[in-house]
């Protein structure tokens, strides 16, 4: 399953430009395919993607279908923010 970055005071995941299997840009979340990818690229990822690796970031696993959701909500808009809340109901903050 992905691995994705959420922040765990804010509930924020991480998103970021990324490219699809046909080399195209798209703002999308940031996500691995295993923990140990995650952990070894997560700080870079976050740099790159403008956020401040403050420590308060966890991995976590969701399922692909998640992934492809967070995806359709942040419409390639690199103004939304996704927070995914302790619920589990996934919210979208426009920029």
């Amino acid at each position: 399953m992905p691995i994705v970055l959420r922040h765990r005071d804010s509930g924020e995941i991480a998103c970021g430009t990324l490219k699809n299997v046909y080399d195209f840009a798209y703002y999308g979340a940031l996500w691995w395919e295993d923990n140990e990818t995650a952990e070894r690229q997560a700080s870079e990822s976050l740099a790159l993607a403008g956020y401040e690796n403050d420590g308060g970031w966890d991995l976590l696993e969701v399922k692909e279908e998640r992934l492809k959701l967070f995806n359709v909500k942040l419409n390639n808009d690199g103004r939304r923010r996704l927070q995914l809340r302790p619920d589990g109901m996934i919210a979208v903050v426009k920029g």
